[in-house]
């Protein structure tokens, strides 16, 4: 099957969201001199992640406010790394980190170089993201991604629905007047990318560089974005 027309999500499909995301944290740790609670950044990283992922969760599903999911997820992080004042703490990490992400600029391996065939083929091409806003377009813009997606680019806060509803896929699919049996969904989050794709109805390139299990049979599976290029 070839595509003529592709939908991208943004974070860990071809913005390095884990790696720019454990930079930012290393920096706060050293700016606010915790080495003594946070002597390993890595680990206090992955704690920071399971509470964010949770509370995104809940975020999505309307049970806590952007504004507290922005702080909370610091302040019960640095609380379980036993850092004083972790409230406070919390309240300033939450600003400094979305001040900081947008300015980190890695991809996943091979993003830009996949982006630039796919546009060489004359594929049409949008990002469908859940997330903030502004941190979103600023990271866009300043990683180079936008020279791919100009203003196709469709944002959870922004549209008013998180993916998997149906709703972020009809705003992307219709802005490059694309047709569902020729579009690729590529994405790293099964649920929020993939079954959500699925219940749209179009097809899936599932992105699983840690060859996570996963139910549902995507349309396709694989941990190099370089075999995007066999379906264009």
């Amino acid at each position: 099957m070839k595509y003529r027309y592709f939908l991208f999500d943004l974070d860990n499909t071809l913005w390095d969201f884990d790696g720019n995301a454990a930079d930012c944290i290393s920096e706060l740790v050293l700016r606010h001199g915790l080495q003594e609670y946070v002597p390993d950044p890595g680990h206090f990283y992955d704690m920071y992640k399971s509470n964010n992922t949770r509370l995104w969760a809940m975020y999505e599903a309307g049970q806590i406010t952007q504004q507290k999911l922005r702080h909370v997820r610091f302040e019960i992080t640095l609380e379980e790394a036993g850092v004083p004042d972790a409230v406070r703490l919390g309240t300033v990490f939450g600003e400094a980190y979305l001040d900081l992400m947008p300015l980190k600029t890695k991809l996943i391996p091979h993003a830009r170089e996949v982006l630039g065939y796919l546009a060489g083929k004359g594929c049409e091409m949008a990002l469908v993201t859940n997330g903030f806003k502004q941190v979103q377009y600023d990271k866009v813009r300043n990683c180079g991604l936008d020279l791919f997606f100009g203003n196709r680019i469709f944002i959870s806060e922004e549209v008013g629905y998180h993916k998997p509803n149906p709703k972020m896929f009809t705003a992307a699919i219709t802005s490059i007047n694309g047709k569902k049996k020729d579009t690729l969904m590529v994405g790293d989050n099964f649920m929020t990318d993939i079954e959500g794709a699925q219940v749209f109805g179009i097809d899936q390139f599932y992105y699983n560089p840690n060859n996570l299990p996963c139910d549902g049979a995507p349309t396709y599976m694989g941990s190099d974005l370089r075999d995007l290029k066999d379906l264009a």
